[in-house]
């Protein structure tokens, strides 16, 4: 019968949407360069909260905010620290932007975890309870999948672990204007998929 055919096309639609979905950011635990990367340049001796590097290459802002202030110290690495000493979350994004892959080094002030957010263009992703040592180097790269975009990566300190600063910044694939084409959610999917089956009987039945 037809109107099955049409469910078996909208199962399978559905099958590899959900697919398509999932696991489009990897997070791989140490210093892995990606073609294209880029270093983010600090070194402004500004404060505030967000506070703003740039690409080397390209000269694009990227972004840093956090909840409390933030400071991008003058002297010495390129890094991130918060006026106070220490801090617990920081979020990383370009402006009205996206990217493809980030890398970046935690100096934890002891050994504890973290959870990552990474926000692409098509959803969102958690990387929960990540392991930090306190000896000072923790670097972790992260990459997408599936030809998506990364819109934001932002990490939380789990309690009570805190962070002296980030540091070693460099970031793949960045660039300005970036439209993400929407992924209709599945209570949506399945909704078409039933529209399209009461077409399909609709039409079978007048034909028989």
């Amino acid at each position: 019968m037809r109107w099955k055919r049409w469910c078996a096309v909208g199962a399978a639609v559905f099958s590899l949407w959900a697919s398509e979905a999932h696991a489009t950011t990897v997070i791989t635990f140490g210093n892995d360069p990606q073609p294209g990367d880029e270093n983010i340049l600090l070194n402004t001796g500004l404060s505030g909260n967000p506070i703003f590097g740039v690409t080397n290459m390209t000269g694009l802002t990227v972004r840093f905010t956090g909840s409390e202030t933030l400071t991008a110290p003058a002297s010495g690495q390129a890094r991130i620290e918060a006026i106070d000493g220490a801090f617990t979350n920081l979020s990383v994004d370009i402006p009205n932007g996206s990217f493809e892959s980030l890398i970046l080094n935690l100096d934890a002030m002891a050994n504890g975890t973290v959870d990552f957010i990474a926000t692409t263009n098509t959803g969102v992703e958690f990387f929960n309870n990540v392991a930090v040592g306190g000896s000072g180097s923790n670097f972790f790269t992260f990459t997408t999948l599936h030809e998506q975009r990364l819109i934001s990566l932002g990490l939380s300190a789990d309690v009570p672990l805190q962070f002296a600063d980030a540091a070693q910044f460099r970031i793949g694939g960045a660039q300005l204007d970036v439209t993400a084409t929407p992924v209709p959610e599945p209570a949506t999917m399945l909704m078409m998929g039933a529209g399209l089956a009461a077409i399909a009987r609709r039409r079978y039945r007048r034909q028989a």
